[in-house]
Order: structure tokens, then sequence, then C-alpha cells
């Protein structure tokens, strides 16, 4: 009862933005892509998810962790008097984005028209993504929700319209319509000017380092589609995208909990607060690896039998090894959350490489002898190596933190 009480707000912003990222999970992964399965071939639907995938891949590389820049970011242009210089990134990272992102989807042989509405689905959802740092710096969580209450009633609409018209590329450029609107109007980016700040250089050197960490990140969690489809074809892109899916909701607990971590010691300074946070990051670990291996095992189980019964027998002999992945990869990304604020951006750069690198070799050398299996134990080796590596630094960092208070 005392940590309740102790931490009553601390677990009231974590449900409330469980549930909000709940909701946006369940439109996609319950609702979306299960009723899209029924409706088009295997193609089409395999088609769907290379592209949700760069959706992702992209916007958590860019609105994702430009949100955690500001986070981070906040209390130094607090001191300045100023809201942050992020407008004026956002404007500038999204002609970027559509140099890389337009030819992409036209070599995946989209149409003109097709890949300019994704394009454009891409560019809204980067920013629908960085609105939320808004909330969960102001501690909003109910706008995450409203938020992605908006891109449920999106979801919904779309579906509606593609049962009649048979268009894709509508899909998930009304939901992100939607959601863009409910962003622009509930956070602070028409507010936030675009005449450049002191801190801006400081802020682009912070988002370059973390943007890479988090394209190395995204590579692993989304890359292995445009892998596995050239070397198994679209069937085993739908197989394998159906097993991984349940680790999709068992970011239900790996998203909320790491958004909170970071927004509420973005501004904790203290020392002996800074120790305790690791020790206590360092001592979850065990549990939660133990728990979401649990859970997620039969529950992938029983998510195939209800909404993927037709890649049950093929997808079986994956559910083991992918579970214990999303396992460490939650373990991971809570871990990551306290190593932004509190480790060197450049020693969690090269935990990145290694961890990018060793998935390489792994998944080429696996893939080739034992195909998807193969592919899918590369990944979970390689997630294994990452969460050591982020212990040991975790370790380091404690160490520093501890000796810089006793020189105090």
């Amino acid at each position: 009862m005392n940590f309740i009480k102790k931490y009553k707000s601390f677990l009231s912003d974590m449900v409330l933005n469980m549930i909000g990222f709940g909701i946006y999970i369940a439109s996609q992964q319950i609702l979306l892509l299960p009723l899209l399965k029924k409706m088009v071939d295997v193609d089409i639907y395999a088609g769907m998810v290379l592209y949700l995938s760069i959706l992702n891949l992209i916007c958590n590389v860019t609105g994702g962790e430009l949100g955690n820049v500001r986070l981070v970011q906040d209390s130094n242009y607090q001191e300045e008097g100023k809201i942050g210089d992020f407008s004026r990134i956002l404007i500038t990272i999204s002609p970027i984005i559509c140099i890389i992102v337009f030819p992409i989807l036209l070599y995946l042989k989209y149409s003109i028209i097709g890949s300019i509405l994704f394009t454009l689905t891409i560019l809204m959802a980067n920013v629908r993504l960085y609105a939320t740092c808004f909330y969960r710096l102001k501690k909003k969580f109910n706008k995450v929700i409203f938020q992605n209450l908006c891109y449920l009633v999106g979801i919904i609409i779309s579906l509606i319209l593609f049962y009649f018209y048979k268009n894709i590329y509508l899909l998930l450029f009304i939901p992100e319509l939607i959601s863009i609107v409910y962003a622009l109007k509930n956070s602070d980016l028409l507010e936030m000017k675009l005449k450049k700040t002191k801190e801006m250089i400081n802020t682009i050197k912070k988002f370059f380092k973390l943007g890479f960490v988090s394209l190395l990140t995204n590579l692993m969690a989304y890359f292995d589609k445009f892998l596995i489809y050239p070397m198994f074809g679209a069937l085993s892109v739908s197989i394998y995208y159906a097993v991984t899916s349940m680790s999709k909701v068992t970011s239900l607990i790996t998203n909320p909990m790491s958004s909170v971590i970071l927004s509420w010691i973005s501004n904790i300074n203290e020392k002996d607060k800074k120790s305790k946070i690791i020790k206590i990051t360092m001592l979850a670990n065990i549990p939660v690896l133990l728990i979401v291996t649990i859970l997620t095992i039969p529950l992938t189980y029983i998510f195939l039998k209800i909404l993927y019964n037709e890649f049950l027998l093929d997808g079986m002999i994956l559910i083991i090894p992918i579970s214990i992945t999303s396992a460490f990869g939650t373990a991971t990304s809570l871990i990551k959350s306290v190593l932004l604020k509190y480790s060197n951006t450049n020693k969690l750069v090269f935990t990145y490489i290694i961890y990018f690198a060793s998935f390489a070799i792994l998944g080429y050398t696996l893939s080739k002898n034992y195909e998807l299996i193969g592919f899918t134990f590369a990944n979970l080796i390689s997630s294994v190596i990452q969460w050591i590596l982020f212990i040991i630094l975790l370790v380091k960092s404690r160490k520093e933190i501890n000796k810089e208070q006793a020189n105090e």
C-alpha cells in the first residue's frame, strides 16, 4: 500500500499511457491486419506488411527519437525560457523523408499515386508520433488516449471504405489525417517558433546520435520483413509477421513503461536518485524476462489460433524463440530509457553497431542453412548479445555516478 501511495502518480501515468498505446496497437494488429488478411490475397497483404514496416521504421527513427530528444533537452530549453527547435527540425527532415521513401515505394511496385499517398501518410504519422512527446512531457497521458482513439476511428472508417472501393492506399491515410488534426490542436507544435535557439546545435547532435541508435534498433525490428521477402517469399513474410504480431502486443508493456520512465527521469539531477534508478532497473530485468516469456508463449498461440489460424501449423515452431526474443526486447527497451539519460550516447551507439553486425552475420549464416527458423534464432541470439551489452553499460554508469558522489 505504501508503494502504491508513493508512486500513485507514476503508476497512473503508466496505466493511461498503456491504454493509449494499447488502442493504437489494437487498431493495427487486432483490427486492421487480420480483417485485411481476409479481404485480400497473400501478395497484397505482404505488401501492406512491408509498408507498415517502412512507416514504423522511418517514424520511430525521426518523429519518435525527436520526441525523446525533447524529453532529454527540455530542462536546457526551460533555462533559456524557450519551447524548443523541434518544429523547425520536423519541417527540415520532411523533404528528406520524401526523397528516401518515395523511390523505395516505387521500387516495391506501388503506383505513383499510391506512393504519393503512402509518403504523405508517413509524414503525418511522423508528426503524430512526435506529438505524443508533448503529452508525455506535460504528463497529459489522457491525450495519448484521445489521439489514438482518433486513430482507431480512422481505421474503422478506412476499413469500411476499403470494403466498398478496395483502395489500399487510404487504409492508413485516413486514420493519420484524423490523428494529425488532433495533434496540431492539442500539442504546442504550432506555438513553437521557427527561429533558431542557442540549443539547436546540441539538440541536432543529440538527435543524430539517438536517431542512429534508433535506426539500428528499428532495422532489426522491421527490416527482417525485407530480408525474408526476397529469401523466402510473400507467404513466409505473412507467417513471420503473424507470429511476431504478438510481440507488438507485449510492447503494450514496454512502450508505456519506457515513455513514462524517460519523462519522469528527464529532470532528476540528484546523484543518489540516479544510482537508485539504475539499481532498480538492473534488479527488475530478470523478472521482466521471465514474466514476458511466460505470458507471450501461450498468448501468441491463442493469437495465431484466433486471428491467423491458416498460419498456425507453419508458425508453431517459431513461437518459443520469437517469444523469448520479445522478452529480451522488452527488457532492453526498459534499460534503454535509463541509458538515454545516464549513459554516454557514443557508448550506446557502439553497442547497437555490435548488435546489428551480429544479427547480419548470424542472419545470413543461419537462414542459409536453416531457412526461416534459422533467421528467427539469429534474431534471438543477437537480442541476447544486446541485452548483455546494455547490462554492462548500466553497471558502468552506476559506478561512475557513485564515484562522482563519493568525490563530492
